[in-house]
Parts: structure tokens; sequence; C-alpha cells
């Protein structure tokens, strides 16, 4: 055997070496089932202010769709979001349901408003502690400053130019006229509207008694419970229950998460790639080069 056959196989045993624990992991996947058989649930973390749903609607659809996943949880600790994107995510989970017969449940810790809620109200069930806060089904606009006054006390003279006499409404530096003020309060109305009409029909609720669970009020998890905007109180262990009965899941269960964000892909509002393709790619190439430079190398 010449130098470069013990080379050869230096490396063949080296990648394996590194190859191998990716390996286990696969047989694992492929065969676990059969080994100890678990139950696959997608769980999603609904947490902070949200202004955007292209993640939450992206694996939405994926756990939806695949026939691996029984159910869906939402773990939410959300105390708003922007109005369209609480409307897109509910929406998204409605067409989902329509599609899919699969539960989806939403289990709280601490904090379920106003967006928040509006997402939870689309689940199945909503399941949280007695101490959680939960409601403020409400629509607002919260960042309407007036410093016109402040500016005239300083000398500070500020003529914005514009076309359409309701497209300044939300400048700081202008007072609001009354024209302006009430279609504010109109598109609030609107927005407001859209909220009790969906909460009150995905938890059957009458609207006629919307002034006692909604005009922004916010309430304790008991207290919701009494007032139907949730289902029980409890914790994880009343949601595993829950899923476990709703989707006849009779194995343990294995989540199934979205891949966390960190580094660039957190700065870039980007997933990461599934490492186990990450390191098929790599392996790959390194296979590749090796063969290439040493393999295929002939001795004169």
């Amino acid at each position: 055997m010449n130098f470069f056959d013990y080379l050869k196989n230096i490396f063949i045993v080296l990648i394996f070496l590194q190859i191998a624990p990716a390996l286990v992991k696969n047989i694992k996947k492929q065969y676990g089932k059969m080994l100890s058989p678990r139950a696959h649930v997608g769980l999603i973390r609904v947490r902070g202010v949200l202004h955007n749903s292209d993640r939450y609607n992206k694996y939405l659809n994926k756990y939806f769709k695949d026939k691996n996943i029984k159910a869906i949880l939402l773990k939410i600790d959300c105390p708003g979001s922007s109005a369209g994107t609480a409307q897109a995510i509910y929406n998204e989970i409605q067409s989902l349901k329509k599609k899919y017969d699969k539960p989806i449940i939403t289990l709280v810790e601490n904090i379920c408003a106003s967006g928040g809620y509006y997402i939870a109200s689309s689940t199945d069930a909503i399941i949280t502690p007695a101490s959680s806060l939960v409601g403020s089904i409400g629509s607002a606009f919260q960042f309407l400053f007036q410093l016109k006054d402040f500016m005239e006390q300083y000398k500070i003279k500020y003529k914005p130019i514009v076309a359409g006499k309701y497209k300044d409404t939300t400048d700081p530096f202008t007072d609001m006229t009354p024209e302006q003020e009430k279609m504010l309060q109109s598109v609030l109305d609107s927005s407001y509207d859209q909220f009790t009409q969906d909460v009150a029909k995905n938890r059957k609720l009458s609207l006629k008694d919307k002034g006692k669970w909604a005009d922004g009020k916010i309430f304790t998890g008991s207290q919701a419970l009494k007032l139907g905007l949730v289902d029980t109180i409890g914790s994880a262990y009343d949601a595993v229950k829950k899923i476990k009965d709703m989707a006849m899941i009779k194995d343990d269960i294995i989540w199934i998460k979205p891949p966390k964000r960190s580094g660039l892909f957190r700065w870039f509002g980007q997933d990461p790639p599934d490492e186990d393709s990450m390191f098929s790619a790599f392996a790959s190439k390194i296979c590749s080069f090796i063969a290439h430079k040493f393999c295929n190398k002939r001795v004169g």
C-alpha cells in the first residue's frame, strides 16, 4: 500500500467520524417511530408586539400541511400587534382549519391581549393560568403626538404642503381638524367592529354583550373564563392533555419547532437553513474535493 492509499484511508476514517452523528440522527428519525412511537406536534411561539405575519404564517402552513404533524400548539405571550398583522394570522389559521382537519390550541402564560388575543381566538381552545392577563379587545392609534404648541414656543416655523385635506391627519406639527378626527374615528370603529365580530363568531359570544367582554377591557384568566374568552384554567400539562384528546394521540409527544434565529439570520429576518441539509451539502463538497485530489491520484 503506497502513501496515497494510506492518506486516502485516513481521510475516509475522518469523514466517517464526522458524519456518524448525523447518520445516527437520521436513522433515529427514520426508524424511531417504530422503536419508540411518538406523535409529532408543531409548536409556534408568539411573543412580543407583532408587526409582521410572514414567519408565523410560513410555519402555520408548513405544520398544517405536514401529515406527520398531528396538532399545533401556539404558545402566546403577546401584549398586542398591528391590526393588519393580527388579522392576517387570524385569517391564515381560519383558512388552514377549513382545508386541513388538524386541531390547533393556544397556551398562555403571562399575557394574551389585543392582537395576541385576536390570534388566539381563531384556535380551537385557549388555556391560561388564572392570573394571566387576557383581552384588551379594541383598536387604537397610540402615536398621535401634537407638537404644534411646542414648535411655536420656540419660534420654529413649519408649513407643510399637502394635496388632500386628510393627508396630514397624523402630522404631529399641525392641529387635527374635526373632519380629520372624525375620519380617524371611523377607521378605528371599522377595525373594532371586525375584531369583535370575529371574536364573537369563534368564541360563540353575543355581540349584544360586547360591552362586557370587549371595549378594550383587560381581564385575569379566571375572569376571562367566566366571560367565555378562554376555555380552561391550566398550564402546559393541560395543554398536552387537550392536544392528545383532540388529536387522539396515545403516545408521547415530540415537539416540532421553527429553527431559532441568531446572528445574521436575526438581523435580516431570515430563517437559518436546516442543519441536516447544511451538513449534507458541506460533507458532499468535502468528499468531492478529497476524491478529486487523492482518490483518483495515480503514481507513475
